[in-house]
């Protein structure tokens, strides 16, 4: 019991600085914690001190985050972090292979009908933050760019507030987002990056980023990001 604890303390404090993941919609009813347990090899943790934020164990059978089964053997443990929010759920984990394999190969066996990945206007989302400035900033984007062909497929920008950038603002409409960071107007460090088929990923600091990454969650929804068709699993 000893060893366990202290995995789960200096795995869960050592690993979570990034989470990624993926924002899911069931389209039953709202899902609930036992939902999730359903899975024997999902185990509930904790909440995330001063919020609605839930942590959880998932044991797997297969390596996931680059184990060599030579050295260790199965059940390899992952630390998985989750928001409910009616029918809607963010889950994440140390990578977002982590959740597509529990969703693809766990979740899908008890949970009917399965959770499905929602979309998020990142294309949209960008050029509207260029156009209009809000609360958020800019702060990564990644885009294919059609126009070139093979030539030059795709481009990235890293920045404190992208829209600031003529050289950015002047590229639009050649490029279609999707991937993007957010970070505070006002200043500070990267929120979260968000992606088309509902990529979620942010570097973990403590509560106050879980509430910084569901505050811009909400703002999303808000805006209409969130979009009502469901990108379908894989």
């Amino acid at each position: 019991m000893f060893w366990r604890l202290e995995w789960l303390v200096n795995t869960f404090m050592d690993e979570i600085r990034n989470l990624s993941g993926l924002l899911l919609d069931w389209p039953a009813r709202a899902i609930q914690r036992a939902d999730i347990l359903r899975n024997e090899g999902v185990r509930f943790e904790a909440k995330i001190e001063g919020s609605a934020w839930e942590r959880f164990t998932f044991a797997s059978k297969k390596p996931l985050h680059g184990e060599d089964p030579s050295v260790a053997g199965p059940p390899y443990h992952y630390p998985i972090v989750a928001r409910r929010s009616g029918s809607r759920i963010l889950v994440l984990s140390l990578t977002r292979q982590i959740v597509e394999h529990l969703l693809d190969f766990e979740l899908h066996r008890v949970i009917s009908p399965p959770l499905r990945r929602v979309s998020i206007a990142v294309d949209q989302l960008v050029k509207n933050l260029a156009e209009r400035p809000t609360s958020y900033a800019l702060s990564f984007a990644h885009a294919r760019v059609p126009a070139f062909g093979a030539s030059l497929r795709a481009v990235s920008f890293y920045g404190e507030d992208l829209a600031e950038a003529s050289l950015f603002r002047e590229q639009l409409s050649l490029l279609v987002f999707f991937i993007c960071g957010l970070r505070e107007a006002k200043g500070g460090n990267e929120i979260v990056r968000l992606g088309g088929d509902g990529f979620v990923s942010f570097a973990y600091s403590g509560p106050r980023r879980v509430t910084e990454v569901e505050q811009t969650l909400a703002f999303l929804r808000a805006e209409g990001y969130l979009s009502t068709e469901i990108w379908p699993s894989e």
